[in-house]
């Protein structure tokens, strides 16, 4: 074996022993993030991104830059509202801190909920201070689906804080 080829390995075996070597199982297999509705939500406009809900076919423009990423939320869990079943979602204390500023700027406008690249939901809209760091989402899923979807959520989440703490 060469001596480039024998460092090349000593290099990766020490990587691996001092980041502990994540497996597969050990890395998210989901990834989601949350938009907040442009103030000029005019679908037609090119230079606003959009995002399309998979079941009514509902277009929305969106900020160009996700509010809430996965590694913000605390968890999720399947609430019951008078429109159905939604999703609740519970921020971090930074995150939930942002989510109160931005309820107040951004009063009248909805959060869209975006799952491993496509638009699965939206909010309410906002109707004012979101002092709590929780807000539920109204998800396009099949109704028997919607547990899965909550675990798969809780399940990311739980990836990620442990990727934190190693």
């Amino acid at each position: 074996m060469s001596e480039k080829r024998r460092i090349a390995k000593a290099a990766i075996l020490l990587l691996c022993l001092a980041g502990g070597c994540q497996t597969a199982k050990d890395l998210p297999k989901s990834d989601f993030h949350f938009y907040i509705e442009s103030k000029e939500n005019s679908p037609n406009t090119t230079w606003i991104p959009t995002a399309v809900l998979p079941i009514s076919g509902l277009s929305i423009g969106v900020c160009s830059y996700p509010a809430f990423f996965a590694k913000d939320v605390e968890f999720a869990r399947t609430v019951a509202s008078n429109f159905g079943k939604c999703i609740l979602f519970k921020l971090t204390q930074q995150a939930a801190f942002e989510l109160y500023k931005l309820s107040v700027e951004c009063s009248g406008r909805k959060i869209i909920f975006i799952f491993n690249g496509k638009a699965l939901g939206l909010s309410t809209p906002i109707d004012g201070t979101i002092r709590d760091g929780a807000f539920t989402i109204f998800p396009e899923v099949d109704e028997s689906e919607l547990e899965m979807l909550v675990a798969d959520i809780n399940d990311t989440v739980a990836k990620i804080k442990k990727l934190k703490k190693d």
